[in-house]
């Protein structure tokens, strides 16, 4: 259990909304995706993570408020139309047994790393215990919170966890975007979606779950007829019941990793979810959901539709609001 911050609500501005397309929300100057463990040490001076320190994921519970007005509170300089609708839209990773037992891999695999390199936990740096990730690229952006005057926050360094293997391959983690095909060539960097490479790490479960049916029984067994009763009804039956062992749910329910197909790098697991939205408009300059935010880290995009389309890119504020903080169960 990750200790709860005493400042808990953080302010971003969203920059103009775009007519008709999601765009990434732009804060403090930057256009990017939210990083809540930066954001709360910024404002509460202490480290936060989007693991444990054995690797386990953090669940982030969030308020998150919409407003259809700046942080000075005034709205649109353009009069707009009662069917106006502003929708924010926030998007993250899956929260699945994959995710959790991947970070905690990944987890051991980078201390493994130090320990093959002599390195002392004593001599790496005070916040170097966790991994720090990437949203879907290496060397990804955040956005930056503000004050109550509107003015960015400075904050310190946040650095995204290097990772090294085979001399000098440096390569960093994502939680969601294409995987690497690592059965056709050596990886050789610069970013690796984490749940991807851990399923091509691990035997994964075959197609067809239980193969000994298929040996038998025979189709046409005398022995399963007499004792089913020697009837045509019975063997119909019975046939029928042997195709169903045979054939019907035999198929895990969620796509399955082949390693030996290139093109399956564009997996389930690689694929973002969508964690909420908050919609404000049709007469409400407000909206506002409750997410959870796997690793504490999301894509958070808005756009603005009116039926009239009359291309009004006002912008907006947001107040994320952290009400927990707990272990992914996976």
């Amino acid at each position: 259990m990750a200790k709860l911050p005493s400042q808990r609500k953080l302010l971003y501005q969203t920059g103009s909304l775009s007519n008709d397309a999601y765009t990434l929300l732009t804060s403090g100057g930057v256009s990017g995706d939210l990083n809540l463990p930066k954001d709360l040490s910024i404002l509460n001076r202490r480290g936060y993570a989007s693991t444990t320190r054995k690797g386990v994921p953090l669940n982030y519970l969030c308020k998150v408020d919409f407003y259809l007005h700046d942080e000075d509170g005034q709205g649109p300089s353009t009069k707009l139309d009662v069917d106006l609708q502003a929708t924010l839209k926030i998007d993250g990773c899956q929260n699945n047994w994959v995710m959790r037992n991947a970070a905690v891999k990944w987890h051991a695999a980078r201390e493994q790393m130090f320990r093959d390199a002599g390195v002392a936990k004593g001599s790496r740096g005070a916040y170097s215990h966790e991994i720090r990730y990437n949203m879907d690229g290496n060397a990804d952006t955040w956005l930056v919170p503000i004050d109550g005057n509107g003015d960015a926050f400075t904050g310190g360094e946040w650095e995204i966890s290097q990772l090294a293997y085979e001399g000098d391959t440096e390569f960093e983690l994502k939680l969601f975007g294409s995987g690497i095909d690592q059965e056709a060539a050596e990886f050789n960097g610069p970013v690796l979606n984490m749940a991807h490479a851990y399923l091509m790490s691990r035997i994964n479960q075959p197609a067809d779950t239980n193969p000994e049916t298929t040996e038998g029984p025979a189709l046409h067994s005398v022995l399963n007829a007499m004792l089913a009763g020697d009837s045509g009804a019975s063997s119909a039956i019975q046939d029928d019941v042997i195709e169903e062992a045979r054939t019907a749910q035999d198929g895990p329910p969620y796509e399955v990793l082949d390693i030996s197909s290139s093109g399956d790098v564009d997996h389930d697991i690689t694929e973002p979810v969508e964690l909420g939205r908050a919609i404000a408009g049709f007469g409400n300059s407000y909206g506002s959901c409750i997410v959870e935010i796997p690793f504490g880290l999301a894509r958070v995009r808005a756009t603005v539709f009116d039926a009239a389309d009359t291309n009004i890119t006002p912008s907006g504020l947001m107040c994320v609001e952290v009400l927990d903080i707990y272990e992914m169960q996976g």
